[in-house]
């Protein structure tokens, strides 16, 4: 079952029309109407507030299975093969809050790595200035919850562009992203206390894996 039949599944059980859903997820009645038809998915942040709503979990209505709504239990997770969905977001720029990001499709991740990073999403990595620890067109798990510490790999957006993968360091007069990729043409960049009003570095998250996507060609 799709996420659009569980949503509908789940408004119908409540006897809810479109509208009176939209406004528990915070959208317009089009806007429910687009995803019943499996025309758009809902954003992380509707989601959470359907599941926050109903006392469920996020899972219940993104997991292809036809009893996850008829029979929810809170607290008690959706588990299929080990594995928990993990949302694959789309491009991530600086001030971009991630509640707003839309959700490019849900992965499979094993359930010993979500439970670790239960906020953690999935971004697909675009070219090679990493491919030292992590190669092109990957899927990197990115926990925003965890501190990020000097020497660190995470997910860094600079001055309004998407979202980039960097060895970073702060210090105090600056913050120094640092590639390491097999392709000499990536240099260190540094961005200085003083001009980072106009050239804000805004860190999104820190790798803590990746995985290789399900149509990886080996």
């Amino acid at each position: 079952m799709s996420i659009g039949k569980n949503i509908k599944k789940l408004r119908d059980k409540h006897n809810l029309s479109q509208k009176e859903f939209g406004e528990i997820a915070g959208v317009s009645d089009k806007a429910v109407s687009t995803w019943e038809k499996g025309l758009k998915e809902p954003r992380m942040g509707s989601l959470q507030k359907i599941a926050d709503h109903f006392g469920i979990l996020k899972s219940d209505i993104i997991e292809d299975k036809d009893s996850n709504v008829t029979h929810i239990r809170p607290n008690q997770p959706n588990i299929k093969n080990n594995c928990k969905p993990v949302p694959l977001l789309g491009a991530i720029s600086a001030g971009t809050p991630l509640e707003m990001v839309a959700v490019e499709e849900w992965i499979n991740v094993p359930v010993e790595i979500t439970d670790c990073h239960p906020h953690a999403f999935l971004l697909r990595v675009v070219g090679d200035s990493m491919s030292k620890v992590i190669p092109p067109n990957m899927l990197a798990l990115i926990d925003p919850d965890v501190e990020i510490k000097n020497g660190d790999i995470a997910a860094v957006a600079v001055n309004g562009f998407d979202a980039t993968l960097k060895r970073f360091f702060k210090f105090q007069d600056g913050i120094t992203l640092e590639p390491e990729s097999y392709n000499p043409e990536y240099k260190t960049q540094f961005y200085d206390s003083k001009t980072q009003e106009h050239t804000p570095v805004v860190v999104k998250g820190k790798l803590v894996w990746y995985m290789a996507p399900l149509n990886a060609k080996f």
